[in-house]
């Protein structure tokens, strides 16, 4: 009996794409929580030209794949994982999104790649997904992202983790996008 390919969800920046301003979640998060006391999670969506061109800046900063992007290529040519791209980037960045992924030839190793074009809530548009393929394991870098997928029941969400944030408590938590799928390889004796 053939095994079932074991379908894993990727975030983009922060997880395939290595992204040096993830390190500034935790101060954001901070500033937002502690100091102007929004308890709410709900992420800012950039609504002026300026400010949208700011946010294309900011994630031009997705210079390179992330440490781990091999083995999602050998994986996904092994037949051991569907993979399925999600990623929370608002509607204006999505030229962006696939300029990367060709100039990496990494499009083609995506089940499914998935924009945010409706431009919801970042935490709101995964959850849906993760929901509608049925996912096995979900692998984010944005913690309160994070906290909100497991406070909802979703099983199986490996964090990429920061400098700053490697402290906060959760049980699958790396550094890389390589040991996530390391581990998930040893659970699914791939």
């Amino acid at each position: 009996m053939k095994k079932r390919m074991i379908r894993v969800g990727l975030d983009f920046d922060g997880v395939v794409a290595y992204n040096p301003f993830r390190i500034a979640r935790p101060i954001v998060a901070y500033f937002k929580h502690d100091i102007l006391k929004i308890k709410k999670l709900r992420f800012w969506y950039p609504q002026k030209k300026w400010q949208q061109i700011f946010w294309i800046i900011l994630h031009e900063s997705s210079v390179y794949p992330a440490n781990g992007v091999d083995l999602v290529r050998s994986l996904v040519d092994e037949r051991k994982i569907e993979a399925h791209l999600i990623t929370a980037r608002y509607s204006f960045l999505d030229n962006h999104l696939y300029k990367w992924l060709n100039k990496y030839k990494l499009r083609k190793y995506f089940k499914t790649i998935n924009l945010n074009v409706d431009d919801e809530q970042p935490h709101i548009f995964k959850e849906k997904l993760i929901g509608k393929y049925k996912l096995d394991y979900f692998i984010e870098d944005n913690l309160d992202i994070v906290k909100h997928l497991v406070n909802k029941g979703k099983k199986n969400i490996y964090w990429i983790y920061n400098i700053f944030d490697r402290a906060y408590p959760h049980k699958n938590k790396f550094p890389y996008l390589k040991y996530a799928l390391l581990e998930i390889i040893k659970k699914n004796n791939l």
